[in-house]
């Protein structure tokens, strides 16, 4: 993702929540880079609530911000969450339909 991507995140949180900037700026890039690591190491495959449930786990023991707002944070920036998740779904399937080339 995208640093302005990120950005366009917090923007969108920060206008539909009452958490300053700096906190939500703290929990949105801990769960995006933790998700993001979680693709690239992982090739299991998670439902969307398990995977929100360990991204909150996480993040709450990153922080240490109280976990109802990391939930409503996390889950106000689900659609990017989302979208991620998508994005890293169709390059795990782009990788596993081309064979290796050496």
């Amino acid at each position: 993702m995208e640093p302005q991507e990120i950005q366009r995140v917090i923007q969108y949180v920060t206008a539909r929540t009452s958490h300053s900037r700096d906190t939500i700026e703290d929990i949105v890039e801990t769960g995006l880079q933790e998700l993001t690591s979680l693709a690239q190491t992982s090739t299991q495959t998670f439902d969307r609530e398990h995977l929100l449930e360990y991204v909150c786990q996480w993040t709450i023991r990153r922080t240490k911000h109280p976990e109802p707002m990391i939930r409503e944070i996390l889950e106000c920036s689900g659609k990017w969450l989302d979208d991620l998740c998508r994005t890293m779904d169709k390059k795990d399937s782009e990788e596993v339909s081309q064979p290796d080339q050496n």
